[in-house]
Parts: C-alpha cells; sequence; structure tokens
C-alpha cells in the first residue's frame, strides 16, 4: 500500500506539473496541421543538400506519428526526391514536432528542447548526406520501387488525405491530437513514476555511474530497441535524471529511443532497403552517442 500511495502521489504531482504543457502543444500541433499545407512544399523538394535542408524543416514542423509521414515521404520520392531528400524527412519528423519539444522544454528546460531540435536537423542533413552519396554512388542495389500513398492507418493522429472533403477544422483536429496522444502521454507518466517509486534512490550511479562510459553505452542501447512515440521518452529522461543519470547520457537516451522508433524502420524499409536500413541504424546509434558526449560536455 505504501508502493501504491507513492506512486499515485508521483504520478499527480508528475502530470499536473506537465498537462498545460501538453495540451498547449497539442494546440499548436492542431494549428500547423489546419493551416499549414506540407502539399505546396513537394515541389521544392527534389534533391540535393539544400532540398534535404528544406525537407528536415518541414519534417520538424509536421506533427504527427511516423505513419502519418510515411505517405508524405512516399510522395516525395514520386515526385522524383532523392533517398537523401526522403531519409532527411523520416529522420527529422519523429524526433522533433511542436508538441514534443513543447513537453521537453516544460520537463527537461530549454537546453534540452534546444539540443533535441538542434539534433534533429543536424543529424537529418548527415543521414540525408550519406544516402545521397550513397545513391549516386551504387551503393544500394534493390531499392524497392515506391508504392501509391495509402491512406494513413487508424489511431495515428493525422486526417484528411485523398478522400478528404473541405478544409481541416482546428477544434476537430485538437481533439484527435489529444485523443491519440493521451494514452502515451499517461503511459509516459506512468512508466515514469513507476521507476520514481521502485528503482532505490542511487541505484543508477551505483550500476552504471553518472556520465562514465558504461553510463553513456547503456543508455543509448536502451534507448534503440524501445518502443516509444510522441514525445513518451520525455517522462522517462526525466525520470533516469532524477534517479542520477547524468545529462549527456539522459540525452543519448532521449535520441536513440526516437532516432531509431520500431515504426518507422519497419516503414522506412520500403523506401531505402533492408541495407539501407541497416546503414541507418548503425549511424543512428553512433549519432546519439556522439550528441550525447557533445551534449555532457557542454552540459
Amino acid at each position: 500500500m505504501n508502493y501504491l500511495h507513492a506512486f499515485a502521489a508521483e504520478f499527480l504531482s508528475l502530470t499536473r506539473q506537465v498537462l498545460p504543457y501538453f495540451l498547449a502543444g497539442a494546440a499548436l500541433g492542431a494549428a500547423l496541421d489546419a493551416y499549414v499545407k506540407p502539399e505546396l512544399a513537394l515541389r521544392h523538394l527534389r534533391g540535393g543538400w539544400l532540398s534535404m535542408a528544406k525537407a528536415s524543416a518541414l519534417g520538424m514542423l509536421l506533427p504527427g506519428c511516423s505513419c502519418a509521414t510515411m505517405p508524405l515521404a512516399e510522395g516525395l520520392r514520386r515526385k522524383g526526391a532523392d533517398l537523401g531528400t526522403v531519409c532527411s524527412f523520416l529522420l527529422a519528423s519523429p524526433l522533433v514536432s511542436p508538441q514534443t519539444l513543447v513537453l521537453i522544454y516544460a520537463l527537461l528546460g530549454w537546453k534540452f528542447a534546444a539540443a533535441r531540435a538542434a539534433a534533429a536537423f543536424i543529424g537529418a542533413m548527415m543521414i540525408g548526406g550519406i544516402f545521397l552519396r550513397l545513391e549516386r554512388g551504387g551503393g544500394l542495389p534493390g531499392i524497392p520501387a515506391p508504392e501509391p500513398a495509402k491512406k494513413c492507418c487508424s489511431g495515428c493522429g493525422c486526417s484528411g488525405g485523398e478522400d478528404g472533403a473541405g478544409p481541416k477544422k482546428f477544434w476537430p483536429l485538437f481533439a484527435d491530437i489529444v485523443k491519440d496522444l493521451g494514452k502515451y502521454f499517461v503511459l509516459g507518466m506512468a512508466i515514469a513514476s513507476l521507476l520514481a517509486v521502485a528503482l532505490p534512490e542511487g541505484a543508477v550511479m551505483r550500476y552504471i555511474g553518472s556520465s562514465g562510459p558504461l553510463a553513456y553505452i547503456a543508455a543509448a542501447l536502451l534507448g534503440v530497441p524501445l518502443y516509444v512515440c510522441e514525445g513518451e521518452e520525455i517522462p522517462l529522461t526525466l525520470s533516469l535524471l532524477k534517479l542520477g543519470l547524468g545529462p549527456g547520457p539522459a540525452f543519448a537516451f532521449l535520441l536513440g529511443s526516437v532516432g531509431t522508433c520500431i515504426p518507422t524502420m519497419l516503414m522506412s524499409q520500403k523506401l531505402i532497403g533492408r541495407r539501407g536500413l541497416a546503414v541507418y541504424a548503425a549511424w543512428w546509434l553512433a549519432f546519439a552517442l556522439a550528441a550525447g558526449l557533445v551534449f555532457g560536455a557542454l552540459s
């Protein structure tokens, strides 16, 4: 009963602290989805470094999960965009959205929020450059041809589509975002509260250290296979910080747990193939570790 009471108290405290920011982020995401027309930008995303920069920025602005952005990525490919542009868009989109940046600022502070945005853009440009060179040099044989865009799956937070009638409305979109992201929000709060109550104080520092080599490796490896979606990793990172993990390893976890998000990886295989998927995963693990080391050194 003592553990249950402590869990409930921690859950309510954390939720009360974050809920206003969650609703504010959902409102911003709904406004972007209602008033920004991403299809107008498709014709500017053909290929090359400038195209990759535009695709990275577009991916960071669009709300929604990987399932929502995959049809747009396929649309870019059908319109003649190179794999560098497509991969830049695919990486930046799940890493940064208006909702996640607001939540990161609320829970972790402006340094984590600014570093996440910078890492998303830099990482998207780097992975785009790798795939641009591989594609032009013939290093990715057997890339499957892009399929026609399909309707987004149910429950992923996107709306509209080929059969959409009329302009999108703000309040229905806001309600959809809150409904679709709410389950991840509650789950993230619950896991974070459970970690804070179940793990003894000082356990992280005792077993892996605060900011040593083992802490970085353990945080990055934990984040890579872990399935998180729509900001669920943010309260988990907060819990790790409270348990004694240093900011550098925590930032490595914050990147690694989303950069290799399982739905993104599985759906990306249609566009970049198995060999490309292996390159993507290995590169992102190395990037998450390097970004964590830089963030830790500057913190």
